[in-house]
């Protein structure tokens, strides 16, 4: 089973075991960008890491 994962910084809303809100929004967008296998971050998330993490980025705005 391979995994992809959409990451990204906003808001989350808890209830009764479910969760919504527009960072999940986002992030669910963002996953369906990932390359089986890989991580797509949005541009808030990455502002944050950009200097705190020694991995490789590529950029994707014109898949956007």
């Amino acid at each position: 089973m391979v995994f992809r994962i959409g990451v990204n910084l906003g808001d989350v809303i808890e209830e009764e075991g479910r969760i919504y809100g527009d960072g999940v929004n986002i992030a669910a967008r963002l996953e369906g960008l990932a390359e089986a296998g890989g991580i797509c971050i949005s541009g808030t998330l990455f502002d944050q890491v950009k200097n705190r993490l020694s991995v490789g980025y590529e950029f994707l705005e014109s898949r956007l």
